[in-house]
């Protein structure tokens, strides 16, 4: 999969080769792998990529996504409380 992070601080943030998204917002939690299903959303919590070797996480964040044909795309509105 490819992700693709949207913010004001660091600008466009591009992820290939991710295993696997875990969203833990703050109405429902989310694990998104290849091929999963077309979906648009608001997350209110926090972001994990999986990466091969390594991870990235979001903690406390505000922010829009879309994942289709295995490109996720995450929009940043807001970072930190």
């Amino acid at each position: 999969m490819i992700v693709k992070i949207y913010s004001l601080t660091k600008g466009l943030e591009t992820f290939s080769m991710v295993k696997a998204i875990r969203i833990k917002s703050s109405k429902y939690n989310l694990l998104i792998m290849k091929d999963y299903l077309p979906i648009i959303g608001e997350i209110d919590g926090n972001f994990e990529l999986e990466l091969d070797n390594d991870s990235k996480v979001l903690d406390n964040i505000k922010g829009y996504y879309v994942n289709q044909n295995n490109v996720f795309e995450l929009i940043i509105k807001e970072t930190g409380r």
